[in-house]
C-alpha cells in the first residue's frame, strides 16, 4: 500500500544525553548564548502564585542551525534559545510552564552575561538536566507518532485541536516538542502534564508570532 506523503512529516529526535555543554554548542539545559546588553527573559506575572510575578525564565534549548537546519529560521539568525517560566501556567488542556522562544544571530553576540539570572522559586519538575544531544532524522507518520524531545513531526493530540496564530489566523504547526521520557532512555528529568509532552507550535507564515503550547 503506498504511503500518503501528506501524512508524512520530517523529525528530528534531538536524543539528549548526559555531558558538558557550552554556549557554543546546541543542548539542552545548559548555557545560554546571551549578551550582556540584552534584558534577561522574565515572566509576565501570568503564574498561579501571584508572589511570583517577575521571575526569570530558565535556559532549555539552545539549538545552532548548523546543527539543525530543519528548523525555520527567519533570516539573519542561526540560534534558536527556548526558555522556560519554571512555574504553573494555564494551558488550553491543563497546567505547565509559559514558554518563550528567542531567534538570534550568534555573530552579533560579543560579549556574554556574566551569570544567568535564577529563579528565587520553581516548579522542579520543569526544570531540565544538562545535556548534549545527538540527533536522529527520520520520518514520521501522522498515525504512528514517537515519543522522545524533537523537531518537528506530528503532535500526539488527545482530539482533534487546531491552533489559529493570534497575529495573522493561519493555522500554527509543531515546531517542537519536549518530553518526559526518551526512547533512549536518557531522560532529562523533567516532566510535563501526565508524563507527556511540551508541544511548541508555531506560525507557519511568521515564526516570530506568538507560539501557542500544548502539552498531550
Amino acid at each position: 500500500m503506498p504511503i500518503d506523503a501528506e501524512r508524512v512529516r520530517p523529525a528530528v529526535l534531538l536524543n539528549p544525553l548526559a555531558g558538558d555543554p557550552t554556549d557554543a554548542d546546541s543542548h539542552i539545559g545548559g548555557p545560554m548564548l546571551w549578551p550582556i546588553d540584552d534584558p534577561w527573559p522574565h515572566c509576565d506575572g501570568s503564574a498561579h502564585d501571584p508572589s511570583s510575578g517577575g521571575e526569570p525564565f530558565v535556559g532549555a534549548v539552545q539549538l545552532y542551525r548548523r546543527d539543525f537546519p530543519e528548523l525555520p529560521f527567519p533570516d539573519g539568525t542561526d540560534v534558536l534559545q527556548v526558555f522556560l517560566c519554571t512555574l504553573h501556567h494555564d494551558l488550553p488542556n491543563g497546567y505547565g510552564p509559559d514558554v518563550r522562544l528567542v531567534w538570534r544571530d550568534s555573530t552579533t553576540v560579543f560579549e556574554l552575561i556574566e551569570e544567568e539570572p535564577e529563579p528565587s522559586e520553581q516548579v522542579e519538575q520543569y526544570v531540565p538536566t544538562v545535556n548534549v544531544l545527538e540527533p536522529i532524522r527520520f520520518a514520521e507518520h501522522g498515525d504512528k507518532v514517537s515519543g522522545g524531545t524533537k523537531i518537528g513531526g506530528w503532535t500526539a493530540w488527545s482530539g482533534p485541536v487546531e491552533f489559529p496564530c493570534v497575529r495573522c489566523g493561519a493555522v500554527q504547526r509543531q515546531t517542537l516538542s519536549l518530553a518526559t521520557h526518551e526512547p533512549s532512555g536518557e531522560d532529562v528529568e523533567w516532566e510535563f502534564g501526565d508524563a507527556g509532552n511540551l508541544n511548541v507550535l508555531t506560525c507557519p507564515e511568521d515564526v516570530t508570532h506568538p507560539v501557542a503550547v500544548y502539552v498531550d
